[in-house]
């Protein structure tokens, strides 16, 4: 009984103990904030971690960050050379340039903002065209551009001098209704001329092209999720009932984007509580391969915790709208709902969460696209303010890039030292702390890097850790064990030896004595 009430205490203790190290984790955090704001975040842009304690997506709690970026400059449309950015819709940045699709016309500059070339119309040979509310836009690595125009139900091809190539209409084989106009709205092009499209009213997933522009498939369908009430219920109805009610049709893809190695990244146009993957990473199948931690089993989906009721307040789970990765694996998703970036690594851990609504510095009224610029810079087009918002790493938000870039790369060594900067900014980021435990597991001081794995409560890394450094204990002393085994075999044998002398000996002096 003693034994049980003091086990009881001992996790007590334990339960209360880990508490008020979350709590003081949270203390040091905001005193960390304050302190250090100077120096990585003079503009005072609204950033955020997600801290674990304990198991459970309801043991995240959001704990206040240093902003890893610095708001460097607005752009408006007369430093462009544009009528307005009024209609803004869309952004690409490609090695050369960056392209603005803005109502009427694509806006062309280099990478500094100096206004290279405005298309506002086009010639296809049967006259000149004007351009009608320009949406998506993607650049190959040739510099041949692809424009979105839904109103015409078209997607325009330019040569590298930015004159009309073809135009892809309506394309010849698909599989859609003739009632439904074909409107597409994004675009991206892979390495070998593969088109994948997302158009207006296509439930059926993204639209893939061949590369002379004929229909190939659909690509990466989103099922629909339905809840056990929603069937009860439809089991219940007449036909007429179910005529008369909403179709239950798949939600759309919102937006795309296409990294080096071909994989598609899209955002799912839903915020509702069934929808469970609002990212996709597809494979060349179709298949979503993106990846998160599966020692909390939280998807990659911007904020965790939402309000659900309230009155002027945005309500519910983040409306993801745009997507952008750069070259290391980091992606960025824009929750347009709140005004809010996230960014995560190739793994699905959220690195940080940038962003809130406004007009004043670092804040955005109506952001509708984000961009990755060089290795420093973040673009976000605000429709609402009519600008192109420059944003630039600071020190934290570089430590926690390089730290991400050399984990792609396998030096964790390398990656480690970055960490460490990370949590000399910010303690309660627990990532960092996995970082560091990933470099002491691969140079084989497992029981330091179960430490580290703990403070960064992952459990899966914790107990590959925790495994190891049981078998590094029965390693570091198997000779020990083998000669304690040795030893004891021969203690047990002399003593038998003996025992079995005793019982001769005691018969034989029974015998004698008889």
């Amino acid at each position: 009984m003693k034994k049980k009430e003091t086990g009881a205490r001992r996790n007590l203790g334990l339960i209360k103990l880990n508490r008020m190290l979350a709590l003081l984790v949270a203390i040091f955090a905001l005193l960390s904030v304050t302190f250090m704001e100077q120096e990585v975040s003079a503009s005072g842009i609204n950033s955020y971690t997600y801290y674990r304690h304990g198991e459970g997506s309801k043991d995240f709690y959001p704990v206040p960050a240093p902003s890893p970026y610095n708001y460097v400059k607005s752009i408006y449309a007369e430093d462009i050379g544009a009528d307005s950015l009024y209609k803004a819709n869309s952004m690409f940045v490609s090695e050369k340039y960056i392209y603005i699709s803005s109502g009427n016309s694509i806006i062309i500059t280099d990478h500094d903002f100096n206004r290279k070339h405005v298309i506002k119309s086009i010639d296809d040979g049967n006259g000149v065209q004007e351009l009608t509310d320009i949406n998506g836009l993607f650049v190959t690595k040739d510099e041949e551009l692809y424009a979105c125009e839904p109103q015409k139900g078209r997607v325009l091809h330019f040569n590298s001098d930015w004159t009309l190539k073809r135009i892809l209409g309506r394309p010849e084989g698909i599989v859609i209704n003739e009632n439904v106009a074909y409107q597409p709205l994004k675009i991206v092009v892979d390495s070998v001329g593969r088109m994948y499209i997302v158009a207006n009213n296509v439930y059926e997933g993204l639209v893939e092209l061949n590369v002379d522009g004929t229909f190939s498939r659909y690509f990466g369908v989103v099922e629909v999720n339905y809840t056990p009430i929603e069937l009860f219920w439809r089991s219940l109805q007449t036909e007429a009932q179910r005529a008369r009610s909403a179709e239950w049709l798949p939600v759309n893809f919102s937006n795309i984007a296409i990294d080096n190695d071909d994989f598609v990244y899209a955002t799912v146009a839903a915020s509702g509580e069934d929808e469970k993957e609002p990212i996709r990473k597809l494979n060349a199948k179709g298949k979503n391969i993106l990846r998160y931690p599966s020692s909390t089993g939280i998807y990659p989906q911007g904020d965790l915790h939402v309000n659900q009721y309230g009155q002027n307040i945005p309500k519910g789970k983040s409306l993801l709208t745009a997507v952008d990765i750069n070259d290391y694996g980091v992606y960025a998703v824009l929750d347009s709902k709140r005004s809010r970036i996230f960014a995560y690594d190739d793994d699905g851990y959220m690195l940080y969460a940038i962003g809130e609504s406004g007009t004043t510095e670092g804040r955005f009224k109506m952001p509708v696209d984000i961009k990755f610029l060089g290795d420093d810079k973040l673009l976000v087009l605000d429709r609402g303010n009519m600008s192109i918002e420059v944003l630039e790493l600071n020190n934290y938000g570089r430590s926690i890039h390089n730290a991400v870039k050399y984990q792609a790369e396998s030096d964790y060594r390398a990656a480690a030292e970055e960490w460490k900067k990370v949590i000399d900014y910010n303690p309660s980021f627990q990532y960092a702390y996995v970082g560091i435990g990933k470099a002491l597991y691969r140079d084989g001081d497992h029981e330091l890097a179960q430490k580290y794995f703990r403070l960064g409560q992952d459990v899966d890394y914790y107990s590959e850790a925790y495994k190891k450094t049981r078998q590094d204990f029965i390693s570091d002393n198997f000779g020990t064990f083998v000669l304690v085994i040795a030893v004891l075999a021969v203690i047990s044998m002399a003593v038998k030896m003996i025992r079995q002398q005793m019982r001769a000996n005691k018969k034989l002096d029974g015998g004698i004595n008889g």
